[in-house]
């Protein structure tokens, strides 16, 4: 299925970054994420591809429920450990079905119950990555320049098949 290929290059991103990484820079709060640090952007990536896992087996997505970890936040090798487990529950990700799905409003106490798809939960997995993908690749080419991501990390997929076209012209 392509939303799980594009989980997986995610993920490839992602890996690739936190590698590149010492574990004092993947943790360093920084003053252009307002004290947040690449660590944490992570760990809110990865937890809610969690959630959406989990969410299938219960049959409600709820990304607000997500487990907020603050070992993925401490420790790159675990956060690395997490991303390969990840990857590999993906993979049995092969047909979509209606999900129900936890959303929240303005009013902390109104949280309507809404149908969707799988797929649909996945795709926003997906662009929701690139979002954070996007503020990392700021902080990263502002904090640390010596890291090195793909031309394409933190562009949307939709960007890029753009940006080619008008290569091409």
């Amino acid at each position: 299925m392509i939303l799980v290929e594009e989980s997986k290059l995610i993920f490839a991103s992602l890996e690739s970054l936190i590698r590149q990484l010492s574990q004092m820079e993947f943790c360093k709060p920084l003053s252009i994420l307002n004290q947040s640090s690449i660590s944490q952007h992570v760990r809110h990536i990865l937890e809610f591809y969690q959630e959406f896992l989990l969410g299938l087996q219960r049959g409600e997505i709820d990304f607000d429920a997500r487990k907020r970890s603050s070992q993925l936040e401490e420790d790159k090798e675990f956060a690395l450990e997490f991303l390969t487990l990840l990857q590999k529950e993906m993979l049995g990700i092969i047909k979509d079905h209606p999900i129900a799905i936890r959303v929240s409003t303005h009013e902390k106490e109104v949280r309507p119950l809404l149908t969707s798809s799988s797929f649909r939960e996945l795709a926003y997995c997906n662009e929701h990555s690139i979002h954070h993908m996007a503020i990392l690749k700021i902080a990263l080419n502002h904090s640390f320049p010596n890291v090195i991501v793909s031309e394409g990390f933190g562009i949307a997929f939709s960007t890029q098949h753009v940006n080619q076209l008008a290569v091409t012209c």
